[in-house]
C-alpha cells in the first residue's frame, strides 16, 4: 500500500479513537448493579438526561419483579439517529442491549416507550432453542406492562387495554401447529405472552395468591438462568414449577407448545373482570378473579 494511503488510514483510525474517547459514558446504579450507557455520537446534556431517566425507569420496573436488578452489570449502546422516536432494541448474551434512539425524542416519547423495559427482561431470562423463542419474547411482552404499572409508570387501564388489543394477535390460525412449531410474529410475541398470562393466573389461583410467576422468575435467576445462559424449555418449566410447588407450567406447555389450543379470551376477561366499552376500559371487582387482576398490576 502506498505510504500516503497508510498515513491516511492511520489518521482516520486515530480520529475515530479520539472521537470515541470524547463521548463520555453514562453510568447508573440499579441497587448493587451497574448500568453503563454508551452513545454512538455526541449528545447534548439534555438528551443524555432523558436517556438516563428512560433507562432508570426501565430498571425500576424490572426490579419490581425480581426485587433486585437481574444481572450485576450491563452495557446499553444507544445508536443516535435522526427522528423523534425510540427504534427497535436487541439484547446480546445477557450483557449488552443495543437500541436506536432519535436525537429529537421527547420526554413524553421516552415515558410512553416499552422497548427498554422489554429488553431488560431478556437480561434475567435464559436463552432458548430457536423453536422455543416464544418463551423469552412472550415473557418480555407479558411482563413489561405489568412491571411498568407496578412502578407507577402505567395505569391499570393502559395495561389491560393493551392486552385486550394485543392477545387476539397471538391466537392460533388455520394450519397452526402449536407455539413450538409456529414461529410467526403474532404467535411468538402475543401467543407467548398469553401463555405467561394463563400461567400467572393459574399459579395465583391454585396457591390462593401465595405464589405468582414472579416467584418462578426469581428462582430461575437464582439458579443462574440469566440471558448469558442457555436452557432447554423443559429445564425452564421444571425449575419454575419447583419454585411454585405445582406442575403448572409443564402442563400448560404440554397443551400449548405442541397443540394449537385456542383460548376463549372473552371468558378469560369476564373471569378477571375486565371489559372494553368503546375506548374505555372497565373493571368489575365482583368478578371471580378480580383479586388476581388487581394483583397483577400492583405486585
Amino acid at each position: 500500500m502506498p505510504i500516503r494511503l497508510w498515513c491516511a488510514l492511520a489518521l482516520l483510525l486515530l480520529a475515530q479513537a479520539v472521537s470515541a474517547e470524547d463521548i463520555p459514558d453514562s453510568v447508573l446504579k440499579a441497587g448493587d448493579a451497574s448500568i453503563t450507557i454508551q452513545y454512538s455520537s455526541k449528545v447534548s446534556d439534555d438528551f443524555r438526561k432523558l436517556v438516563e431517566g428512560w433507562v432508570r425507569d426501565a430498571a425500576d420496573a424490572v426490579i419490581t419483579v425480581y426485587r433486585k436488578y437481574p444481572v450485576e452489570r450491563v452495557t446499553i449502546e444507544v445508536r443516535v439517529a435522526n427522528g423523534g422516536r425510540v427504534g427497535g432494541g436487541m439484547t446480546f448474551d445477557g450483557r449488552l442491549i443495543k437500541v436506536r434512539v432519535g436525537s429529537e425524542t421527547t420526554r413524553e416519547a421516552f415515558c410512553s416507550d416499552w422497548v427498554m423495559t422489554h429488553e431488560m427482561f431478556h437480561l434475567g431470562f435464559p436463552d432458548t432453542d430457536r423453536t422455543a423463542n416464544w418463551i423469552g419474547e412472550g415473557l418480555s411482552t407479558y411482563m413489561e406492562p405489568l412491571a411498568r404499572a407496578r412502578a407507577g409508570q402505567l395505569s391499570a387501564e393502559e395495561v389491560w387495554g393493551s392486552m385486550i388489543d394485543g392477545f387476539p394477535k397471538g391466537l392460533p390460525a388455520a394450519g397452526d401447529e402449536g407455539l413450538d412449531h409456529t414461529p410467526t410474529w403474532g404467535r411468538t410475541y402475543w401467543g407467548g405472552a398469553l401463555f405467561w398470562l394463563l400461567a400467572d393466573v393459574e399459579i395465583r389461583r391454585q396457591t390462593n395468591g401465595r405464589k405468582s410467576l414472579d416467584d418462578a422468575l426469581r428462582a430461575i435467576v437464582a439458579e443462574g438462568g440469566t440471558g448469558s445462559s442457555h436452557w432447554p424449555e423443559a429445564k425452564i418449566f421444571r425449575r419454575a414449577d419447583a419454585a411454585i410447588g405445582k406442575p403448572i407450567l409443564e402442563k400448560l406447555d404440554e397443551r400449548l407448545g405442541a397443540h394449537p389450543e385456542k383460548t376463549d379470551l372473552a371468558a378469560l376477561w369476564q373471569q378477571l373482570g375486565v371489559s372494553q366499552n368503546g375506548r374505555a376500559i372497565l373493571f368489575n371487582d365482583s368478578a371471580p378473579w378480580a383479586g388476581i387482576r388487581r394483583a397483577l398490576t400492583h405486585g
